[in-house]
């Protein structure tokens, strides 16, 4: 049918809706649509370049918040040699470590690290005779690394560094974790995940989209304006390297964002197009009109998702910070691609575009995607008929989904985000188990104008109070080690005898005061208190024991430390700024939803719609990643039964705004209709029927984006993934589908009442926001309508 439609007439004759901006643009870029083509493969060409370029300027780290008390203490504890060390190698030998040969070598290999380019400080067990630095069989010992400059500094030093040690250790066994190795181990994995998400997501959106089109040439436009998108997106986010921090996941996370962002604008348009096509109507009017309707509603999405990501900017999080102009950034290109270069390429295919159809004979005469669906039209049309049923089964679902987000536990990064067998993890897991004192129970408090000398008496009773608190092993200060407020005797013992153990058998501590700084530190007034916890540093005890620690009177002013002191404050800052984001978003929602309808509830019951989404999808997340279910689909991960607190946040905030994005493009054809008919149960029905299946294509289309996200060895990465994954399949079938047309129907003629002073002019209410063939051919019917909706017709479905 569509082969039969004439060839359009010359550019000049292209007919723009007069007064519309949008439809104007269309017509501008139908016109230079041969230059702009050619700029967008210019930029897909020269993205490429730019971003294999950025390969060491990603940013890493960002997961603590700035500018807290922790922070500060941390900033301190640098001084002093307490701070958590940027990486740490663990160094095995056959031999006790303080035999001479590894006693030599271990020396030497110091040395080595301490000269190296990029590091500011090393120390180990063999410069400073620290036991907390030895292993509980005594063949182990630790070298402690203070890296310079930022976090991607750190991480890009360590891969030069690692190598450098396992090469000068020969005979050693060496292990390097920390949080540099970390960050670069996770880089990598990045990387190699995208080249992979690429791989899985393409050809599985081919597929969803040909059989949605039911044309190879209509379903490769999605493709190239999705690749133009995410390759012009990763350009800018490589160029802002050179003046901001950007992090590295937000390589993954914007490539899938803005190819499914992309990839369903383009779905939206290109599905009005055809429609117009299929009315008779010119091929490039059809391009005006379908950018005049369904790319206005993609402008006021893209706007909508924006302004939700903007919320993210209230958490001092550098991480967040990164990921939301990220983001933001990605969804702007994605639209701006849609706006510009679809219609340019749509000029091109003109009436060629259902060519190509390889399933022409197993449709049967099934409709294509955004054509009238006669099951979603019955769906829409149950809810409609039955909408407190309908609407109270869809909640009541959506409430079980979200269920196990009540008991959600939160935590901060660390090697758990990688694979078991990736050398950070397995070396952080062989320290816990191998030292009577893993590093990372150690909380130094440090009091900075103690002296060690005229203030022991005041530092030796401090000791004693804090040694006597729960969930404190022993307290390691410059007077001595203390255990349940006693001091305890320290033993020097043999180098072949394991540190832990008395000569006679019996157990015994034997941790001896850690010695004092380096003489390459320079000497510095203050007091350090190895506070060393009997629990991980990421457990709610030892979150406890940094509360009791910081308002436990101290002879003098005093910091907490540690990483268990930058988690406590991390959560704090988090829970005091998401009243802020959470306004941000929620106002920004309702202010561009009310630009866009012009009505008052439906904003209202959008950004209920959006929540309701936003919990289940939350729930999907406690439920997989923190309660370690659906291993087999999802992929392996490791799991303490607690999640990290910022990529739940980020993905509520790209979920919700998802879910706006679906509602303007539902709400846009819903209007559309009411203008024409007046008739709010109708509108609503056809609504549901012509874009039901347009939005189960575009979910599937995000769901199989995020899939690639899902199979990434990075758990971060996964988490987003399948956060977002469920958001869209939920909000597109049991949202979209059954709970909006029954509160919509519930509701009635309250839907489109807008303030009179809100109202546009009647001369300007008669078509011209929401061009279409219909209306046009039949413009008596829209004042009609308006009659009708100022009236509150709600007449039944026919």
């Amino acid at each position: 049918m569509l082969d039969t439609i004439p060839v359009p007439p010359p550019e000049h004759e292209t007919p723009d809706p007069p007064g519309d901006p949008l439809g104007r643009l269309a017509g501008l870029c139908v016109r230079h649509r041969r230059p702009l083509l050619a700029g967008a493969l210019i930029v897909l060409l020269l993205a490429t370049v730019v971003v294999a370029g950025a390969k060491d300027r990603w940013s890493n780290g960002g997961f603590t918040a700035t500018g807290t008390r922790a922070a500060e203490a941390e900033r301190v504890a640098a001084r002093y040699g307490a701070d958590a060390a940027d990486l740490v190698f663990y160094i095995r030998a056959d031999k006790p470590v303080d035999d001479a040969e590894v006693a030599e070598a271990g020396r030497r290999i110091t040395a080595l690290v301490a000269g190296r380019p990029g590091v500011d400080a090393a120390q180990s067990y063999w410069t400073t005779n620290s036991p907390l630095l030895r292993s509980r069989d005594g063949k182990g010992a630790l070298i402690r690394v203070d890296l310079a400059g930022s976090e991607r500094d750190g991480a890009v030093a360590s891969r030069a560094l690692v190598p450098a040690v396992r090469k000068a250790a020969a005979g050693l066994r060496v292990d390097a974790t920390g949080p540099a190795w970390l960050n670069a181990q996770a880089t990598d994995e990045s990387e190699r995940d995208l080249e992979r998400g690429e791989l899985l997501a393409a050809p599985l959106t081919m597929i969803i989209l040909l059989l949605a089109f039911g044309s190879l040439t209509a379903a490769a436009i999605p493709l190239a304006i999705g690749a133009v998108s995410v390759a012009g997106a990763l350009a800018v986010l490589a160029t802002l390297t050179l003046t901001m921090p950007i992090t590295v996941f937000a390589i993954n996370i914007c490539a899938a964002l803005g190819f499914a962002l992309s990839v369903d604008y383009a779905l939206f348009i290109v599905t009005r197009y055809r429609e117009e096509l299929s009315r008779g109507v010119e091929s490039r009017r059809a391009i005006v009109l379908s950018m005049a309707t369904a790319g206005r509603a993609v402008l006021f999405s893209a706007a909508t998702v924006a302004l939700c990501l903007s919320a993210l900017f209230v958490f001092p999080l550098e991480l967040l910070r990164s990921l939301a102009w990220a983001s933001i950034l990605v969804v702007g290109i994605s639209s701006l691609t849609s706006l510009l270069v679809l219609p340019a390429l749509l000029a091109v295919l003109g009436p060629r575009l259902d060519r190509l159809d390889p399933f022409r004979r197993l449709r049967r005469g099934r409709g294509r995607a955004g054509g009238g669906s006669p099951a979603w039209r019955r769906i829409a049309t149950l809810a409609t008929a039955r909408p407190i049923l309908c609407g109270g089964i869809a909640a009541a679902l959506l409430l079980v989904l979200a269920l196990p987000f009540l008991h959600a536990r939160f935590t901060t990064i660390d090697e758990k985000i990688l694979p078991t067998s990736s050398e950070p993890h397995r070396a952080a897991e062989l320290l816990r188990g191998d030292f009577v004192d893993p590093p990372e129970r150690i909380i130094p408090v440090i009091l900075p104008r103690a002296n060690a000398a005229t203030d022991a008496p005041a530092i030796d009773a401090y000791a004693r109070r804090l040694s006597a608190l729960p969930h404190v092993a022993h307290v390691i200060a410059d007077t001595g080690d203390y255990r349940a407020g006693l001091p305890v005797r320290t033993t020097e013992l043999p180098a072949s005898q394991p540190a832990g153990a008395a000569a006679d058998g019996t157990t015994s501590v034997v941790v001896r005061p850690a010695a004092p700084p380096e003489p390459t530190r320079p000497a510095v007034v203050g007091s350090v208190l190895r506070v060393v916890g009997t629990d991980d540093s990421q457990s709610p005890d030892t979150v406890a024991l940094v509360h009791r620690l910081r308002t436990l009177p101290a002879p003098q002013p005093h910091l907490v430390a540690g990483k268990a002191a930058e988690l406590t404050d991390t959560k704090h800052t988090l829970r005091e700024a998401l009243p802020y984001g959470a306004a941000i978003m929620l106002v920004g929602t309702l202010v561009m939803l009310f630009l866009f309808t012009r009505s008052v509830l439906v904003p209202i019951k959008a950004v209920v719609m959006g929540l309701l989404s936003m919990t289940a999808s939350l729930g999907a997340i406690v439920y997989v990643f923190q309660d370690g279910h659906l291993r087999w689909l999802v992929g392996d991960f490791t799991t303490d039964g607690t999640l990290e607190t910022t990529m739940p946040l980020l993905t509520l905030a790209i979920a919700f705004g998802i879910s706006v994005d679906y509602e303007v493009f539902l709400l846009a054809r819903i209007k559309e209709e009411f203008v024409r008919t007046g008739d709010n149960t109708r509108s609503i029905v056809f609504g549901i029927e012509h874009t039901g299946r347009l939005f189960t294509a575009a979910a599937l289309i995000v769901a199989a984006t995020m899939v690639a996200l899902t199979m990434s060895h990075v758990t971060l990465l996964k988490t987003v993934g399948v956060g977002l994954a469920v958001a869209v399949v939920v909000d597109a079938t049991v949202v979209r589908g059954v709970l909006v047309p029954a509160l919509m129907r519930l509701t009635g003629r309250a839907n489109w009442w807008a303030p009179s002073w809100s109202l546009p002019r009647r001369p300007r209410d008669t078509g011209a926001k929401l061009p279409d063939a219909r209306t046009e051919a039949h413009p008596e019917l829209v004042g009609q309508a308006a009659d009708s909706a100022a009236d509150g017709a709600d007449r039944p479905a026919g």
